[in-house]
């Protein structure tokens, strides 16, 4: 598998840096905040079922991960674990659907958070430039987590990246401690 890395994906621990189905879907961000973590996506036959519509693991994953990557920051990169998800799919997203997933938190405390994610494709319907753009809400999910685990060093690599996504979207993030950053 090629790629910028030239195929290397994995540091020599074992360990990816988390964005590596990321980077499969063709994930794109929009928006890197404590009070919201969204971006966009095509779906392709990679990312459905066999049916030709988005796949409910991707909707997951993605639920999971940006309401994850969201509660870091917002803990000031404290380790997260998701204690709970649950996904409700309204709406199938066909092939060639761009899905917009947002993540925004519902509530923050010391030791869990709640986020809410919601994922829509613009309403095709609204084809004039001068109308309003609707969306179709196709997933909603909900993921708890738990805040404060023990922080091993694998999950740096991550964090920095996301740190450096957030500064192309003009955000400034916490620093990490003893960061070169």
């Amino acid at each position: 598998m090629g790629g910028e890395d030239g195929g290397k994906r994995d540091s020599e621990d074992g360990v990816g840096d988390g964005f590596d189905v990321l980077n499969f879907i063709d994930f794109h961000w929009d928006m890197v905040s404590p009070s919201e973590m969204s971006g966009r996506f095509v779906v392709k036959p990679k990312s459905s079922q066999p049916f030709g519509v988005l796949h409910g693991g991707i909707t997951a994953f993605l639920a999971e991960t940006l309401a994850s990557l969201g509660a870091q920051i917002v803990s000031r990169w404290a380790r997260v674990a998701g204690i709970d998800l649950t996904v409700s799919h309204l709406q199938s997203a066909p092939v060639g659907s761009e899905v917009i997933a947002k993540a925004v938190p519902l509530r923050v405390g010391k030791r869990v958070q709640v986020w809410d994610v919601t994922f829509t494709t613009l309403n095709k319907k609204a084809s004039s430039s001068n109308e309003e753009q609707q969306f179709t809400t196709v997933a909603v999910a909900r993921l708890s987590v738990i805040v404060g685990l023990p922080d091993p060093e694998t999950g740096r690599k991550g964090n920095e990246k996301l740190i450096a996504i957030a500064r192309e979207k003009n955000v400034e993030l916490f620093p990490l401690m003893n960061s070169k950053l």
